[in-house]
């Protein structure tokens, strides 16, 4: 699949299907590989934009400290490369705020906008997390342990103790050729890190569906029913036991809730 010179990096994108243009952005360290569950699903309607967001996956790794604002433009400027004038957009934890920020400062891109596990920002315990997880691979912790512990926050306790779920998970991290690295680790933390969406969120004026999970204690409920409520006219959808990734966990639903939204 191709990639594209966009402002100061190749970025790796796929499309699938035919139909109006749907573009799914990754959340924090993720390729465009966790999309997987739905791409057949949503592709059979509409046209599925993949990337891998800057530092991630087959797009290159700069280095230094990258910036929520410098990401969306990437993501714009790649919009504007394949000639795509305005399109939906659904973007998952780290990728809700790239299209917080796509909405507010490129509003004509935005048909519907789909924020999922998400939040104004990010001021919770997991930073500590994050850090420690730095750490542990800048001290070549090996990829099973770094995916226990993600997966123990990522994940409600229904999914993970399906029997098989969390080796799944880990084999198929084990697997992905292009694995996350500490300069892409280390210039994403900062973009989210310094993410804060609080003065201008309610300027966005796409219709809005905003997603969350009552188990998820990563970004908690609470924090998408603010956003909800501070984006005019959102809708609210919360997903019943499930995590931080209601489109692995539930893919089916989360697919159904979707295309009742954008149909």
């Amino acid at each position: 699949m191709p990639k594209i010179k966009i402002n100061d990096i190749n970025m790796y994108y796929e499309i699938h299907g035919k139909g109006e243009p749907l573009v799914l952005v990754s959340g924090f360290s993720a390729d465009h590989l966790g999309w997987t569950p739905v791409l057949g699903a949503l592709s059979q309607e509409f046209q599925v934009i993949l990337l891998n967001n800057r530092g991630a996956g087959q797009t290159d790794v700069p280095k230094g400290f990258y910036s929520i604002e410098q990401m969306a433009h990437d993501i714009f400027s790649l919009c504007e490369a394949l000639k795509i004038k305005s399109a939906h957009f659904i973007g998952n934890s780290m990728g809700g705020h790239l299209v917080q920020m796509l909405a507010y400062k490129y509003p004509t891109l935005i048909k519907k906008l789909i924020i999922s596990n998400s939040a104004m920002s990010i001021k919770s315990v997991f930073h500590i997390y994050l850090n420690a997880h730095l750490e542990l691979l800048k001290a070549n912790a090996p990829i099973e342990s770094l995916m226990k512990a993600m997966c123990a926050w990522g994940f409600s306790a229904q999914y993970l103790a399906q029997p098989g779920k969390l080796d799944d998970l880990i084999r198929l991290a084990q697997q992905n050729p292009y694995p996350f690295t500490i300069t892409g680790y280390e210039g994403q933390l900062a973009a989210i890190s310094t993410f804060d969406s609080s003065e201008w969120l309610k300027e966005i004026k796409a219709q809005t569906l905003v997603v969350t999970g009552d188990q998820d204690i990563i970004l908690l409920p609470e924090l998408s029913k603010k956003m909800a409520a501070e984006i005019p006219h959102a809708q609210l959808h919360c997903f019943e036991n499930c995590g931080h990734i209601p489109h692995i966990e539930y893919p089916q639903e989360y697919v159904r809730v979707i295309k009742k939204f954008l149909v």
